[in-house]
């Protein structure tokens, strides 16, 4: 089942929406949310179709109810909140002053502060108000908008609040509620989607996903290669430059960062991933890999190799298949470099068994 309507196509980089000629699957598409955003997907892709999924938007509705569901079963985030309120039992700090001018102590009772732990905090508010949005938000099957609303009813002591992009900034994922980074990423994105241009004040048709591939892929390939290759240690790598330069210089060097780095004790590999239309340039009527993809690769292993223990490092360029499966294997500079691709557009058991393969080579 290929993605259907508006967008018909993932875009990629360099393209023109006339151009494509290839999809990703819907099913796909969520699976590659949730390990971008460090969170295994569940099996049962019930209601992931293209008939209750017809664009991006009905997708990042259903996997955010998915995920408020999953929240809600194994306990809201719960913060320690100030509250003010009229109580004959006192707690917190108590306001004398402010209880005698209201005349309360004389019916034995008393205005005090206190903290109280509650479901009401920054993060269960962006969820409910990007439910809200998605209420009135156009465009969602009658399916998905059933489950929105169902999701909704479980952050009713969640007191309702306009979102933004912004909000969802300011959430910091730690270790006690990083059960969140897929839904408040999620909630960005959808407010991407569903807010009205800030020029026009004009609700206008934006798809997220079309700008956020690249760094979807790279996120994906990455907790992929986390979960599913326990003997690498997978990590994104600041390689230092092999030069001289005094400190006022240094300002000026841009920071060189691999997308990927897998390193165990028998080998080290950094690989660099490259959503694109087309894997290979066309120049004079013949195919070739990206030049400027290759300059990149190669600095990487050129000031990485100076390291001790990385003298042997390898280089791997890795692409979304569209119209191309490549497997090429050369040597450049004195390192091993492999340029490899990925068919996003097959049952995913067979992407899980390509990119093992793929990642171990």
């Amino acid at each position: 089942m290929i993605l259907p309507g508006l967008p018909k196509r993932v875009q990629f980089s360099d393209s023109n929406p006339e151009d494509m000629e290839r999809a990703i699957p819907i099913e796909n598409l969520y699976y590659l949310l949730c390990y971008s955003y460090d969170q295994l997907p569940e099996r049962d892709l019930t209601n992931i179709d293209a008939e209750n999924c017809p664009d991006s938007l009905n997708l990042l509705a259903l996997a955010l109810t998915r995920s408020i569901r999953s929240l809600a079963k194994k306990g809201l985030e719960r913060q320690y909140l100030e509250k003010t309120e009229e109580t004959p039992r006192l707690q917190g700090r108590v306001l004398v002053h402010e209880s005698r001018r209201r005349l309360i102590d004389r019916q034995g009772r008393m205005l005090c502060i206190f903290d109280e732990l509650s479901v009401d905090c920054p993060s269960n508010r962006i969820l409910r108000g990007t439910c809200d949005l998605l209420v009135r938000a156009a465009g969602l099957s009658s399916q998905v908008r059933k489950e929105v609303r169902t999701a909704r009813k479980m952050l009713l002591a969640v007191r309702p609040v306009r979102v933004t992009e912004s909000m969802c900034a300011r959430i910091r994922i730690h270790r006690n509620n990083r059960r969140y980074r897929m839904p408040i990423g999620i909630c960005r994105l959808i407010i991407r989607v569903v807010m009205p241009n800030e020029k026009t004040g004009r609700f206008e048709f934006y798809d997220p996903l079309m700008e956020e591939m690249p760094a979807l892929f790279e996120n994906f390939v990455r907790n992929f290669a986390k979960i599913h290759l326990p003997q690498f240690k997978v990590s994104a790598m600041n390689i230092p430059w092999d030069g001289e330069f005094d400190e006022d210089t240094k300002a000026f060097i841009p920071i060189m960062r691999t997308d990927i780095t897998l390193a165990s004790k028998e080998s080290k590999k950094i690989l660099d991933c490259k959503f694109y239309k087309n894997a290979l340039s066309n120049r004079y009527d013949r195919e070739k890999v990206h030049s400027g993809h290759l300059y990149q690769l190669t600095a990487y292993l050129r000031n990485a190799s100076i390291e001790p223990g990385w003298e042997n490092v390898t280089g791997q360029l890795l692409y979304p298949a569209v119209q191309h499966n490549l497997d090429l294997k050369f040597i450049l500079n004195s390192f091993s470099i492999c340029v490899s691709s990925i068919d996003l557009d097959q049952h995913w058991e067979k992407i899980e068994e390509q990119l093992l393969s793929v990642l171990s080579s």
